[in-house]
């Protein structure tokens, strides 16, 4: 019987997993800036910018790589290319792409779904 573990690092390698996860972050890091509210004692610190649609725009597209990269493992090259093009462009039209972070994690989870490579499983039946 197989466990819910097993069936779960099973799936994780069979696609960029961590490209996936990391872009996604970074998308979640590119809509944050532009949409938080902050309370600090009785003030209320609202960060509203007028790059506010192309902040939502730029980080729905980097969850949306994200979420491909996990969902399609063979469609990892135009969204891994997407993603590293939307991270670049995030940081002059998106509060300095969420505040560099966002920029950077864009790069990194880019570079880690083009650099993947499916690695095939071994089978119960060969030798590794």
């Amino acid at each position: 019987m197989v466990s819910c573990r097993d069936r779960f690092r099973r799936w994780r390698i069979e696609r960029p997993f961590g490209g996936g996860v990391v872009t996604i972050a970074s998308g979640l890091c590119l809509l944050s800036p532009a949409y938080t509210t902050f309370h600090v004692g009785d003030v209320l610190i609202t960060i509203s910018t007028i790059s506010g649609v192309s902040t939502l725009f730029l980080g729905i597209l980097m969850l949306l790589s994200g979420a491909i990269c996990l969902a399609k493992p063979q469609a990892r090259l135009p969204a891994g290319i997407s993603a590293m093009v939307i991270a670049l462009v995030a940081l002059p039209a998106a509060n300095f792409g969420g505040f560099i972070i966002g920029t950077l994690l864009g790069i990194v989870g880019a570079g880690l779904t083009l650099a993947w490579t499916g690695v095939p499983l071994p089978t119960a039946g060969r030798e590794a």
